[in-house]
């Protein structure tokens, strides 16, 4: 079998056996690796009801078949699991160098079931796996953990996949960082699992090569993507401007959050904290890193030794952390900002949920639903230095507010009496694309795999004039309500692909083409799939049983297929301003186009994915009562 090994690395902490599992060509042909990995292995081993922070849930690092090839793109790890957040499926996507050193150990994914009694760390060096002590490691952050181990195995060149304070204290949204925020799997609280887990760290040293079926057509298609990408003008701007570069254009849009997304226009302040025609390179002064097999680099570290609080020396705010952290909460201070956001990566704590909450807090504490004593510190618009307080408060769960917020935005408004001002879907906040400036973007929330998210769906790639033949889909009008449901549909499965083989979303803007994807894909496999193939059968295959998960899990279409209030209140300035999306009838196509009947699949449609296995579990569906959050 050419591009796997065959092979998943099993570790059960309850009884520290370590096993492997092997699996065949048609199983790797019928989820590709990554996510597709993840969701198969977490459906079947993780119960109904199974508590997301006890022992019954499953933790999922897995890669693809293009791992170890060298191709544009590839730096990319999925880890699965079940959501301590949302209480349904949860994954996330990092970079660096983790996905290039578990396919050199030999595994094409690495499994860890059940809980440690005490901290541990585990090591996979090649086909030595050892589970080791890590009573003496738990309570330091990542950057000091990594260090350790790095002396410990006597090897820098190890990666080293640590978790911080935020993760051993489960907060919910706590994050896997991996080289002080290089590469982050952010999103949906993976870090939160291997802290209940007790795993303080994951260390990955391998020395073997795999081997494609045709390396001379490989090499070729190499050759055309790199000059493909070469020549692209996103990505020249990305790897000379950052993700920062997206911070003004999308003020002018209204896409960029502003005022727990309240406000549809901040111009100054997009200046301030944006790059391409902003302050963020004069400011901070970046250099660009790139993860593995990657040309731009958009990843940019910061050094800051000044003599003043916002010191640091780690990975600066990429476009999410700059909306979520920055714009979200008015705060226009660069380095109060890139400061908050090393916190985060020091804690290990998604800077997306993390900026989501502040701007919650300081709209709830402007209000009154939270008060001074209860921080112990004003929490006002624009306090930059008081973000970096309530990141550390919320990272050590120091007191009952602090924790409280730990617990995510529905959580806490609910408690606080203020739902009507969270921006979130099923406790996770919706990101740093506000949905009333590009319409297909409400219907992916609303129905996204993981809940709201940009990269395991981006239908706004339509909007912004990309053709989808595969799905016969045009370039459409952000505004226009037609073919959004199909739209969100063909994206969700475009991502989920790329986060099963496992490929940066960024290069699919970037020179690449769906037909060059897929030609790789064949020259490594030696498998003939087409795009329409990868896509419609393979991604719509991995979407149906996200579904499922969910519905085996409690999830209730008819109250969480939705969006918060706040969606749906027109901003009165900006580009987007007086807008508001159609939801019902884009989900009515959504629905259409799935196979679904209200959010739930009909056997007909498992049936034609493959999913036979699953349909015991529709008759199984319950009511939404039983929902975590309920």
């Amino acid at each position: 079998m050419y591009g796997y090994w065959g092979k998943i690395l099993k570790i059960d902490l309850n009884t520290n056996k370590v096993s492997t599992q092997e699996f065949d060509e048609e199983f790797a042909k019928k989820w590709l690796g990554g996510v597709g990995f993840g969701i198969k292995i977490c459906y079947d081993e993780i119960p109904a009801g199974a508590d997301p922070l006890g022992p019954d849930n499953v933790f999922v690092l897995a890669v693809g078949p293009i791992q170890g090839h060298g191709i544009l793109g590839s730096g990319r790890y999925t880890i699965s699991f079940k959501s301590p957040l949302t209480g349904f499926w949860g994954q996330s996507t990092g970079g660096g160098y983790v996905a290039e050193e578990l396919k050199k150990c030999g595994y094409d994914a690495l499994v860890i079931k059940g809980a440690a009694k005490k901290p541990v760390w585990i090591s996979v060096m090649d086909d030595k796996v050892e589970i080791h002590d890590a009573s003496k490691l738990w309570g330091k952050d990542v950057h000091d953990t990594q260090e350790a181990l790095w002396k410990e195995v006597g090897d820098k060149n190890a990666v080293v996949i640590p978790i911080g304070p935020a993760a051993e204290n489960l907060v919910r949204y706590a994050a896997l960082v991996t080289y002080d925020g290089h590469g982050n799997a952010g999103r949906m609280g993976g870090g939160a699992v291997l802290g209940s887990k007790k795993v303080k760290a994951i260390v990955l040293k391998g020395s073997k090569k795999n081997t494609a079926k045709d390396p001379e057509k490989l090499k070729a298609l190499k050759k055309e993507v790199a000059a493909a990408v070469k020549d692209n003008p996103f990505a020249k701007q990305n790897r000379e401007e950052g993700q920062a570069m997206a911070v003004i254009p999308r003020e002018q849009l209204s896409l960029l959050p502003m005022k727990n997304f309240s406000l549809g226009s901040w111009p100054e302040g997009a200046r301030k904290i944006g790059s391409a025609g902003g302050e963020f390179n004069q400011v901070l002064k970046p250099k660009p890193d790139a993860c593995s097999n990657c040309v731009m680099g958009c990843h940019r570290r910061v050094k800051i030794k000044e003599g003043t609080p916002c010191d640091m020396d780690g990975y600066g705010p990429e476009y999410e952390t700059l909306g979520m952290m920055g714009s979200n909460c008015l705060v226009d201070n660069l380095k109060a900002i890139n400061y908050a956001g090393h916190l985060c990566n020091m804690y290990s704590m998604d800077t997306i949920e993390f900026g989501g909450v502040v701007g919650f807090a300081m709209e709830a504490y402007e209000k009154g639903y939270i008060k001074k004593e209860d921080l112990g510190f004003e929490l006002k618009w624009g306090d930059g230095v008081a973000m970096c307080k309530l990141a550390k408060m919320i990272a050590m769960r120091s007191n009952p507010m602090a924790k409280l917020l730990g617990e995510g935005l529905k959580v806490a408004a609910k408690k606080l009496g203020c739902p009507q001002i969270a921006v979130e879907k099923d406790n996770a906040v919706i990101p740093a694309h506000d949905p009333r400036a590009f319409f297909s973007m409400a219907v992916n929330y609303a129905t996204g795999p993981r809940g709201p998210c940009h990269v395991t769906g981006f239908p706004e790639g339509s909007e912004l004039g990309i053709p989808v033949p595969e799905y016969d889909l045009p370039p459409m009008d952000r505004f226009d309500d037609k073919l959004k449901g199909k739209a969100a549909v063909a994206w969700q499965d475009i991502c989920q692909v790329d986060n099963a083989l496992s490929y940066c979303l960024f290069y699919d803007f970037a020179g690449y083409t769906h037909q060059m994807k897929a030609d790789i894909l064949n020259a490594i496999t030696g498998w003939n799939y087409t795009t329409k193939q990868l896509f419609q059968e393979v991604g719509g295959r991995i979407n149906q049983l996200c579904r499922m998960f969910a519905l085996k899990h409690g999830y209730d279409p008819k109250r969480n297929d939705t969006l918060p209030p706040r969606m749906f209140e027109p901003l009165k300035e900006g580009g987007a301003a007086g807008k508001v999306p159609p939801l019902d009838k884009m989900l009515k196509e959504y629905y259409e186009v799935r196979g679904w009947v209200n959010g739930i699949p009909t056997e007909e449609t498992l049936r034609k994915f493959g999913l036979d296995f699953a349909i015991p579990d529709l008759k199984k569906v319950p009511d939404g009562k039983k929902w975590i959050w309920a």
